[in-house]
């Protein structure tokens, strides 16, 4: 079955409303999905509450929580989630506060450059949601400072530009344990998005054991057919089971919609099959 557990609606960074991600999911055929915005529930929440239609998807409460693991920022991906947990509650709302900390950096420091408005511009763009980097490079493309969304990450917000600012993300334990409070699963998110060695990987995932994680998305988004080999055989020494998603955050994203990334592999033991013990 296609199966797609980790996509963005407007209450985060993407594009489509909570329902119109859920009507394209239907008619992609996907009949498993999960709505993980960054750190909140209230996509999730929007789409508990609507009347289910005829070939919906079985739906999966999730989030997608900004954390950290030996320096290095990460995503822990939350699955079969209480959106409504008290201990959840309170990490979300702390994250909250980090983002529009990090948000207002971000245009202080583009304004230093000669970039006016910014901050204002993502604000906008963001629509009520908690402003990130995505809502920052749509403003600059709508200001004609950059061609793309892509050159603006390139020239301005990506690793070490002007609009790259760190944020104390919790750590990997306190991710997991408000997944867990909440009854849900933790997953580390598209570990291969990191670029990390090899040997870097492997104390990842390690880390991520010792801090009660449950699954690694063994498959993220376009992602090579070979890519996932030796991936799950570090995910196997530490008894990790598989996740998969496109990381689906706008139509423009046409190198992987909804559900249609690749397969898990056979030999994979797939995160649902947890489902029981969440």
């Amino acid at each position: 079955m296609s199966v797609d557990l980790h996509t963005h609606s407007s209450a985060s960074d993407g594009v489509l409303s909570p329902p119109m991600l859920l009507a394209r999911a239907r008619h992609n055929g996907v009949a498993m999905l999960a709505l993980t915005d960054h750190d909140n529930v209230a996509g999730v929440r929007e789409l508990q509450q609507l009347t289910a239609q005829p070939q919906d998807p079985e739906l999966v409460a999730g989030v997608e929580i900004s954390a950290q693991a030996s320096g290095q920022d990460v995503h822990v991906v939350g699955l079969w989630i209480d959106a409504d947990c008290p201990a959840l509650g309170s990490l979300l709302g702390a994250q909250a506060v980090l983002r529009g900390a990090r948000a207002q950096a971000i245009g202080e420091r583009l304004a230093r450059k000669g970039l006016a408005d910014c901050y204002a511009g993502a604000l906008l763009q963001a629509d009520g949601a908690a402003v990130s980097r995505p809502h920052f490079a749509r403003h600059l493309v709508a200001a004609g400072h950059c061609r793309d969304e892509s050159q603006a990450f390139k020239r301005w917000l990506g690793r070490g530009k002007a609009g790259d600012v760190r944020c104390e993300w919790p750590g990997l334990a306190s991710a997991n344990a408000a997944i867990h409070a909440a009854g849900g699963l933790a997953v580390l998110a598209h570990p291969l998005k990191y670029r990390l060695s090899r040997t870097r990987l492997d104390r990842l995932l390690a880390e991520f054991r010792e801090a009660g994680g449950d699954a690694v998305e063994l498959v993220s988004g376009a992602q090579a057919p070979h890519a996932a080999t030796d991936l799950l055989k570090l995910m196997d020494r530490y008894q990790l089971v598989a996740s998969t998603g496109s990381d689906f955050h706008s139509p423009a994203q046409t190198w992987c919609d909804v559900g249609q990334q690749l397969a898990l592999p056979r030999q994979a033991t797939a995160v649902w099959e947890l489902r029981g013990a969440a």
